[in-house]
């Protein structure tokens, strides 16, 4: 007999292509699936998950190996499940944890947020004969966290509507030739040996070059831009930097590193994308 797991593909099937059938291309979330999912409309999510610092560092290399694996559409449980491990929403190291997975999340390929963590939990329904005493779990709404998480939260919220004309023409290309999303830097600059070790930082399509903060109480990181293209803050215009080193980049609170790529001949205009491979 052969094990396989491919199984999995064949379960997931047995939803979507009844919905294909019918004219409509499907769309599944699921923790599970094997090579070749991505033909039946999965996105996966890298399951219930701890919130914490640690759980957040360890999604940037999951999400860049499945995006590797030929499933595209990834995503992670913004601010983490829980799952027995996680802090008050009141604490200040939830708090800061929130805005920083808010801002993985702002440029992942599917940006959701999902968990049940401590919290003050809605009223519990009343027990009768058919109806079990099950609470609800913590807020997770963007005012969940205090006012002036709140205007962190709203900010990359809006950040990720800004970002939807490039995010659909990366999904019409990778559709088209199967590019992944969520790339290494050594996928576009493979001539540069100074990028094949670095799994902290990724490329979402081939202009934005993403380092996440994923250390508590950070206010910056230490990024290699690599080398072979200069590189523009995505939130800053004036501050642009040259491939081919590793420099230690401020990142308040409020920020996430995140630089464009302007030295290529693949430019991205918001009004008319014309994002190319």
């Amino acid at each position: 007999a052969v094990a396989t797991n491919l199984w999995v593909n064949d379960w997931i099937s047995t939803f979507t292509e009844p919905v294909r059938a019918a004219g409509v291309e499907p769309l599944v979330l699921s923790r599970g699936v094997w090579a070749g999912g991505q033909r039946h409309g999965v996105v996966l999510w890298s399951s219930d998950i701890e919130s914490t610092f640690e759980e957040l560092a360890a999604q940037v290399p999951l999400g860049v190996h499945a995006s590797l694996s030929g499933i595209p559409w990834w995503t992670s449980d913004v601010g983490g499940y829980g799952c027995g491990k996680e802090y008050d929403n009141n604490s200040t190291y939830m708090r800061e944890l929130i805005v920083r997975w808010y801002q993985f999340g702002t440029f992942s390929p599917i940006f959701r947020t999902h968990g049940c963590r401590s919290g003050e939990a809605d009223p519990a329904p009343k027990s009768n004969p058919c109806q079990g005493n099950l609470p609800s779990c913590g807020p997770n709404e963007v005012w969940s966290y205090g006012s002036e998480t709140q205007v962190m939260l709203e900010k990359y919220i809006r950040l990720r509507a800004d970002l939807k004309p490039y995010i659909a023409q990366l999904a019409k290309n990778v559709t088209a030739h199967g590019v992944p999303t969520m790339r290494p830097l050594w996928w576009e600059f493979p001539e540069d040996p100074l990028t094949l070790d670095i799994n902290d930082e990724y490329l979402l399509g081939p202009d934005l070059l993403v380092a996440p903060v994923t250390k508590l109480g950070a206010v910056s990181r230490l990024i290699y831009f690599p080398k072979g293209a200069a590189w523009q803050n995505y939130f800053d215009s004036s501050d642009i930097r040259e491939g081919g080193a590793s420099i230690d980049v401020p990142a308040p609170l409020d920020t996430i590193p995140v630089f464009r790529r302007i030295s290529s001949t693949r430019q991205w205009v918001a009004d008319s994308p014309s994002l190319v491979i």
